[in-house]
Order: C-alpha cells, then structure tokens, then sequence
C-alpha cells in the first residue's frame, strides 16, 4: 500500500471459511501506514490538505450556531471544563510547594485553559475538541516537580524547558506528516483510555467525598449529600430524552441543560438555611486577585538553571509529547468519531501544530501545558448532537442523527473561564462547595461509561448468561471464552496503568499508554483470528487524518458502521437483505431528514426466490 492510500479504508472486508463466504462490513483500520512512507511525503502535506479541507468550513463555523442546543453546549463545556481545573489546581497547589510557597495554584490553571480553548477555538481545525489541565497532565506535572527538587533544580525553569522541548517536537510531528501514525490507534486503545481517564476522575470526586469523613461526622453527611446528589441529579436529568412525560421539546431542553442545573442547584444547597450555613464545608481555594500563586514575574526565567538541565529537561519533554501525541488525538478521534456522524472533516496534523504553539506559550508563562480533553471533548459532541432511538438486536438504541459543529461553544466557554479570573467572580468561585464539584467528577467519569463497548463487555462478564443482549455483534460472532479473555486483558491494562499513576514511577505512564497500540498490532492478530478481531475492535476513525474524500456529503451517513451480520450457512438472498436492511437503517438516519424518534422493527417477507427474508420497517413514533 502506497503512502499516498494509506488513509483508513472502509467497506467490505471478506473472509473464506471453508466453501463458505461471509461478508463483514466494518470501518477499517490501516496498519500498513509506515514511518518510511509517512516521511516520503511533502514537507507540511498533512497541515496543507488538512487546512484546504476544513477552511471552506470556516465562515459557517461562526455563523451556524443558532440553536438553542449551542447555548446550552456552553454553559455545560464551561462547568465541565472548569470543575476539573480548579480541582486539579487544588492538587498542584498542595504539591508543588517551595518552602511552603506553591508554584502553581487556580490563577495558572484556569489562565492555562483560557489560553488554549480560545486559541484552540479560533485557529484549530477541529473545534470540537475540548482543551484543558487533564488529570494525566496533573499526574506528569507533579513527577516533573518531585524530579527537579530530588535533583536541586529550579523547578519553574525545569518545567518552562520541558514544554519548550515537547513543542519543539510537537511542530516536528506535525510538518512531517506523523500524526497519520494515530491510523494505528483501533478501539481497543482509545476506550482503555477512555476507561482509565473515567476511572481517574471516580477516584478523584470519590477521594475527594472521603476526606470528608476526616472531620466531624455533619460535615462529613452533608459533602456527602451534595457531592452524590449532584451526580445523581446530573445524570438523571441529562438522561431526560429516554422519558414519558413532558413534550419532546421539554425533554431534550431538560436534557441539555441538565449538568448546569445540577452544578447550580447543589452549590446553593448550602445558602438556603440557618442550619446549613452554620456546617463547615470547605469551598474552592481561590486567589481574591489575579496574580500568580507565588508572586512571580509572569514569564518564567530561562536563564535560572543550568545548560546542562536545560537541555536534560528534553527527556521529561519527549514523553510530555508521547501523552500529548495519543491523549489529544484520541480526544479528537472521539469527539469525531463515526457514531457521530461529523460532516466537515478532520484536522490531525494542523491541530496539533496548533497544540504545539500553544504548548510552547505555557512554557513560557509557566503555567501546565494543555491538550484534549476526555471526557469532555466527545461530551462536547454530544451536547450538540439531535439524537433518535432505533431498536438494534432487540435493544432501544440512541442514535446521533446530526452535530451542530460550530466555533462558538468552544470559544464562549473559554472565554467565561476566563471571565472567572477577575475579581468579582473569583470571590463567587470561592463560594462553590468542593463537595458539589466532587460530584461533578463522579457524574463525567460514569458518562464516559456509555458507549464503551470495553465498559460494556465488562458489564457483561458480571451479567447472567441468560440475561446478556448487546447492541454490537461480538455475542454472535465471538465465542464467549474468547471475548471475555480479551476483555479481561484489557481489564488488567488499564488497571496496572491506573496503578503506576499512584506510584512516583507515574512520569512514565503515558508509555504505557503508547504500548497498547504495539500489543494490539503485533500480540493480538497471533491469538486471535481476523473475525474475531473485527468483531471486537474496530476503528474510530470518521476518516483518515489525510483523506481526500469530501467528508461534507449530506446526501448519505458516512459508511462506517459496525454493521457485522455474520453466519456460516447465510444464504446469497438472506445476505442481500441484511445489506438491503443495513442501507435502510443507514438512509433513516440522515442528518438532513426531520424525524422524530424512529424504530427499525424486522418484519418477514418473501424472497424473489420464494424463500422468506427480514426487511426492515421504518416506523415513525
């Protein structure tokens, strides 16, 4: 396969068992794209066709934001982006003190993601993905420092070096066309990140709800009322759609605005009475003016450590841009994935030039570098999606019918976060119980369960036989030893990952994460066959980082559907009514259709031939 194809193929992948053909149509994955044919290629070809294929978007990015689905996107990004930013600021503040003065608190966090989503917004390619402090950056930034103070380095400087090495090699990345490499990156790595970045932020709102019952047993009731009560109100009225009662219109209302209710419902829990006021809850610990933490000059100087550690801070910059290489390219495959049927394309290689640049300003400023947000850059997507529900294998299914994708959300709620750093609204931010922002961990790390087909494969391990459905096929088409031994390796990945994190050895964890693609390309095709394969790990890919193909066609979904209907003794008829039943699914879902929520019910038919066959009914509900 030349370099020039190596994009991601779709299709029909066949496979022969013995006289017997079965046709598998799934969305491939291509590991033929090498580093050898990646190089081949133009100098910035990658940033040029990824720029020739979102500008002609660009004009309608701003002004197709006239939704009412737009305005709720940014009030929920804006406390979904914020919550974990000043939590994960509260952590760096308490470990990265110097003689008892902290060198990053709230004011760099916040001002770090201010910075990145309004760059990001404006001069990216893909605004859908959501830029921010993550807990993996979080994890890194505090090994960074542990090693700067073991080793009797400026920290600030050390840190300041690092993002300037890691930009260097971002920009490298991004000129010679090797972001095509996240091709490599199947399912099967993208949702155990998914997964552990979930996990990550259960364990955070949870460790964060214990040190309650550090203290007297009514402070300890109350954070934990307010931090499950927020998540518990989140999820339900964020799961408003799948309701009775209301109009359709109410519901999705509801629905979209559901995290934001929850947050400011439960923030002013403790203002509403005498004897909630009088409970001692800890609240955000935010500066009164906007300043740096320690009381430094803004812009870090350079010149305060040694050449020698200077140039010694490229190791901790390399694996900064490893984690930033498959932590902000999944982000982006996931807001982009093909479930959600994004119409204006992808831009792999210019957005992580811009990723790049901005890397670059945070080292200068000191301050934690930035990248794609999980959960909250697909989270974001699906804020803005108009959804349907479908019956797939015996199940109601909700399905994306069509994405607003737009700038505005992006920009709007980083420029609110930014906003929060003056005065009057830091003094508001002060007010916010950690206890509701705890539970507004735990509500994003079990939103970012659904959908995971890793999440549900282990749900299903625990399920009784009897009672086990799936909307995806592997039930049909794997044996059910085999699938429940590769979900348990997968299990046991995320886990000992998870582990490290807790360990000083965490700098090293976003190697780990890289190693999941090598095992799925060179361990699993051993053990496994190509069916099963295909069955349990697909790609994400709405196209490849370099596809020429004109992503905008509204005429017809995008064909990447996992859409296997498999069996060894199917029939040439039967196979063409499961294809005839698969296009009418595919046509009932176009973005440009106003529907209501739909069902796809089988019913029975004859064949041409005189055999009976299945053809799908479209039922408007």
């Amino acid at each position: 396969m030349t370099a020039k194809k190596a994009d991601i193929e779709r299709g029909t992948r066949r496979e022969m068992k013995g006289a017997e053909e079965d046709t598998v149509e799934v969305e491939a994955f291509d590991f033929d794209v090498t580093l050898g044919g990646i190089m081949s290629r133009g100098f910035c070809d990658g940033i040029i066709k990824d720029i020739q294929r979102r500008l002609p978007h660009y004009l309608n990015d701003w002004t197709d934001i006239f939704h009412l689905k737009v305005l709720a996107a940014i009030f929920f990004m804006f406390f979904t982006s914020l919550a974990p930013a000043i939590t994960f600021s509260v952590l760096l503040k308490s470990t990265t003190q110097v003689d008892g003065e902290a060198q990053i608190g709230t004011v760099e966090v916040i001002l770090s993601t201010t910075i990145a989503g309004g760059i990001f917004s404006v001069f990216a390619g893909q605004p859908m993905c959501i830029l921010g402090v993550t807990g993996p950056v979080s994890i890194f930034t505090i090994a960074v420092f542990n090693i700067s103070q073991s080793l009797g380095i400026n920290f600030l400087p050390f840190y300041a070096w690092t993002q300037i090495w890691s930009a260097i090699m971002h920009i490298l990345l991004a000129v010679f066309n090797l972001c095509e490499l996240i091709s490599w990156v199947t399912r099967y790595s993208c949702e155990t990140f998914g997964v552990l970045i979930g996990i990550i932020y259960l364990f955070t709102g949870l460790e964060g709800v214990g040190k309650g019952f550090e203290k007297t047993l009514d402070v300890a009731l109350f954070q934990f009322i307010l931090a499950f009560g927020a998540a518990y109100m989140a999820w339900q009225l964020s799961s408003a759609r799948s309701w009775v009662i209301g109009s359709r219109g109410a519901r999705e209302l509801i629905a979209d605005y559901g995290a934001t209710i929850s947050v400011i419902f439960f923030s002013a829990v403790p203002y509403m009475s005498s004897e909630s006021r009088a409970v001692s809850l800890e609240t955000l610990d935010v500066p009164s003016t906007f300043q740096p933490t320690s009381g430094r000059n803004w812009f870090v100087d350079l010149s305060d450590i040694s050449p020698g550690a200077a140039f010694g801070a490229i190791i901790p910059g390399f694996i900064l841009t490893v984690l930033f290489f498959f932590d902000h390219n999944v982000s982006s495959l996931l807001c982009q994935s093909s479930d959600l049927n994004l119409k204006k394309g992808s831009a792999y290689h210019w957005d992580f030039f811009i990723v790049g640049i901005i890397v670059l300003i945070t080292g200068l400023l000191g301050i934690p570098p930035t990248n794609g947000l999980i959960p909250q850059a697909p989270l974001h997507s699906q804020s803005l999606a108009r959804k349907a529900f479908f019956d797939i294998n015996g199940k109601r299914v909700e399905k994306v019918v069509h994405v607003h994708e737009q700038r505005i959300t992006n920009f709007m709620q980083a420029l609110l976060i930014g906003i929060m750093l003056s005065e009057p609204f830091l003094y508001i931010l002060s007010l916010v119980p950690n206890a509701t922002l705890d539970g507004l961990f735990l509500y994003m790390g079990a939103s970012s369960f659904p959908g995971n087909q890793f999440a549900e494969r282990l749900f299903l391990i625990v399920t009784e036989t009897d009672l086990r459905t799936s909307s995806n096929t592997y039930l049909e088409n794997v044996p059910w030893p085999t699938l429940r031994n590769f979900t348990l390796v997968q299990a046991l990945a995320c886990a000992f990952i998870f582990g490290i994190t807790l360990t000083p050895a965490a700098m090293v964890f976003p190697l780990l994460i890289a190693s999941l693609v090598l095992l799925r390309k060179q361990v699993f095709p051993r053990y496994l066959t190509t069916r099963e394969l295909l069955a349990l790990d697909t790609s994400l890919h709405k196209c490849a980082p370099d596809s020429d193909k004109d992503s905008t066609d509204g005429k017809e979904m995008s064909d990447t559907k996992e859409t296997m209907n498999m069996k060894s003794d199917t029939s040439a008829d039967e196979r063409a009514h499961r294809k005839q039943k698969q296009l009418m699914i595919r046509k009932s879902s176009l973005g440009g259709v106003e529907m209501r929520e739909i069902s796809v019910q089988p019913e029975e038919v004859k064949s041409d031939s005189g055999t009976k066959g299945d053809q799908m009914k479209i039922v408007q509900l």
